[in-house]
């Protein structure tokens, strides 16, 4: 069976918030030393650490003493928060209807494609679900918020 294939900055993305959780009291970190210590293009991960703004899941700091830090705590962030930041909250697929040019009757072309699209929806929402239910503190061990009640 083949791999379902995530961005590289899907990974960046989650060893930022780890980096970021680990820094003791969430003492902002420069863009520039998080791409040092995880080895990756400073232009790269800033493209990455907006994005992961944008979702509120970092916050900026722009001061002179400023950088980045979590906006929540590690254990109300999930994969799936992390996910969306990076993919974005489009579909799947999107049809292009290209099956139009290969076969003559449109009624199988429609009912095919509602199949194929029925098949992937379920997966999508299999796949989503799974990364929603994995909050990033379990990566480091820590004990989720909803554990501790």
């Amino acid at each position: 069976m083949e791999k379902v294939k995530l961005k590289k900055s899907m990974e960046q993305a989650v060893c930022v918030l780890l980096l970021l959780e680990l820094e003791k009291k969430y003492t902002p970190i420069k863009s520039k030393k998080i791409s040092e210590r995880l080895e990756v293009s400073d232009s790269y991960l800033k493209k990455i650490l907006r994005k992961l703004v944008v979702e509120n899941l970092i916050s900026s700091d722009v001061s002179k003493d400023g950088g980045f830090s979590l906006a929540r705590d590690l254990s109300e962030i999930s994969m799936l928060d992390v996910y969306n930041a990076i993919e974005g909250r489009g579909e799947f697929l999107n049809l292009s209807n290209l099956a139009e040019r290969v076969f003559n009757d449109k009624k199988k072309i429609v009912s095919r494609e509602m199949d194929i699209m029925k098949v992937i929806k379920e997966g999508e929402e299999l796949f989503l679900k799974k990364l929603d239910s994995y909050p990033l503190s379990r990566l480091l061990g820590i004990i989720d918020k909803v554990e501790r009640k």
